[in-house]
Protein backbone atom coordinates (compact mmCIF):
# COMPACT_ATOMS: atom_id res chain seq x y z
CA UNK A 1 0.00 0.00 0.00
CA UNK A 2 2.71 2.49 0.92
CA UNK A 3 4.72 1.57 -2.18
CA UNK A 4 1.77 2.47 -4.41
CA UNK A 5 1.46 5.85 -2.73
CA UNK A 6 5.19 6.54 -3.02
CA UNK A 7 5.30 5.48 -6.66
CA UNK A 8 2.43 7.75 -7.60
CA UNK A 9 4.07 10.65 -5.76
CA UNK A 10 7.38 10.06 -7.56
CA UNK A 11 5.66 9.86 -10.93
CA UNK A 12 3.76 13.07 -10.31
CA UNK A 13 6.96 14.85 -9.20
CA UNK A 14 8.76 13.70 -12.33
CA UNK A 15 5.87 14.91 -14.49
CA UNK A 16 6.05 18.32 -12.82
CA UNK A 17 9.80 18.51 -13.39
CA UNK A 18 9.45 17.61 -17.05
CA UNK A 19 6.59 20.01 -17.66
CA UNK A 20 8.42 22.90 -16.00
CA UNK A 21 11.22 22.78 -18.58
CA UNK A 22 10.41 24.03 -22.03
CA UNK A 23 11.98 22.69 -25.18
CA UNK A 24 14.09 25.83 -25.53
CA UNK A 25 15.64 25.38 -22.10
CA UNK A 26 16.48 21.75 -22.82
CA UNK A 27 18.01 22.66 -26.20
CA UNK A 28 20.09 25.41 -24.60
CA UNK A 29 21.30 23.00 -21.92
CA UNK A 30 22.31 20.44 -24.56
CA UNK A 31 24.15 23.09 -26.60
CA UNK A 32 26.04 24.41 -23.59
CA UNK A 33 26.99 20.91 -22.44
CA UNK A 34 28.23 20.03 -25.92
CA UNK A 35 30.39 23.17 -26.01
CA UNK A 36 31.84 22.26 -22.61
CA UNK A 37 32.62 18.71 -23.74
CA UNK A 38 34.18 19.95 -26.98
CA UNK A 39 36.31 22.42 -25.03
CA UNK A 40 37.57 19.70 -22.72
CA UNK A 41 38.31 17.42 -25.65
CA UNK A 42 40.18 20.21 -27.44
CA UNK A 43 42.34 21.00 -24.43
CA UNK A 44 43.13 17.33 -23.85
CA UNK A 45 44.01 16.94 -27.55
CA UNK A 46 46.43 19.84 -27.35
CA UNK A 47 47.90 18.68 -24.06
CA UNK A 48 48.38 14.95 -24.63
CA UNK A 49 48.11 13.93 -28.25
CA UNK A 50 49.94 16.73 -30.04
CA UNK A 51 53.01 16.31 -27.80
CA UNK A 52 53.19 12.60 -28.59
CA UNK A 53 52.77 13.23 -32.32
CA UNK A 54 55.57 15.84 -32.43
CA UNK A 55 57.99 13.79 -30.32
CA UNK A 56 57.49 10.62 -32.39
CA UNK A 57 58.22 12.28 -35.76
Amino acid sequence: MTLDILNSEIISLCAVCISDRSGGQIALLVILLSFAVLGLMNSSWKKYFKKRHKSSS
